[in-house]
């Protein structure tokens, strides 16, 4: 990677457009801290065909797509801390929530909002939180497409349960509070490493150096501290790989 023009980077995991500005200028100050980095984020619905493709890249993905297939294609950089109330360092918890009321025993024949089932916070979560790790979903599901539409459809009572990530759930309180505050909170998900940052698997270990350095460096700049303050992240620890196997231990039984 001898040019940074010949990089692509995104981060597109939470496209709220409020917050796009926010995103804008964390990246614009970690690329200036890193040589090989482009300046501006590139914009896409389907960053997967990005993971999949041969360009070089730098970018954002899910924990299960990342143990289940990319591993011997990219690697993982770390992961932001997140300042939601279920995040711990770079760890967190995804939000189980329900139509009504009730706990986790209650809703395992329920019908489910699901994002996606390659998501980590939306299924794989959810049923380690209502069945338990390596169990199946017992009830039906309807796949929403996005956390902010499985939440829209237990407003509408089109579902009972869904599992948001914590971090699309707090954007969610800020732009519609009554949504919601309509739901019931259930329980928490398993306690999992933060979305992973990416790159390419061509990236050496002195590019691989320089950008942990500066997402570290970018993210605790006071001068960015608005934008950091927008996207609930208090900083960046470097991960590897290893820190994210662990998930498969939640593969669900019928995925075995």
């Amino acid at each position: 990677m001898s040019s940074k023009h010949q990089v692509v980077a995104e981060l597109g995991f939470y496209p709220f457009e409020d917050v796009a500005w926010a995103y804008d200028k964390l990246w614009n100050a970690t690329a200036k801290r890193c040589s090989w980095l482009p300046r501006e984020l590139m914009r896409t619905s389907d960053p997967s065909k990005l993971w999949q493709s041969n360009d070089l890249f730098v970018s954002q993905t899910c924990g299960w797509p990342l143990v289940t297939r990319l591993a011997d294609r990219v690697r993982v950089v770390g992961a932001f801390r997140q300042t939601t109330p279920e995040s711990a360092s770079h760890f967190y918890r995804s939000v189980v929530v329900g139509r009504v009321d009730g706990t986790p025993f209650d809703f395992q024949g329920s019908m489910a909002a699901v994002n996606e089932f390659e998501s980590l916070s939306g299924w794989i979560s959810l049923i380690a939180a209502i069945h338990g790790p390596q169990e199946s979903w017992r009830g039906e599901t309807r796949i929403s497409g996005s956390h902010a539409e499985s939440v829209r459809m237990l407003c509408h009572g089109e579902a009972d349960v869904a599992s948001i990530d914590s971090v699309t759930l707090a954007h969610l309180r800020r732009i519609d509070p009554a949504a919601v505050a309509s739901l019931f909170v259930i329980c928490n998900g398993p306690l999992v490493p933060c979305l992973p940052i990416i790159a390419h698997s061509s990236t050496s270990d002195s590019q691989l150096d320089e950008l942990r350095q500066a997402l570290s460096e970018s993210t605790r700049d006071p001068s960015n501290a608005d934008a950091t303050s927008a996207l609930f992240i208090s900083g960046f620890d470097p991960l590897d790989l290893n820190e994210y196997l662990p998930l498969l231990n939640l593969r669900p039984n019928d995925q075995n």
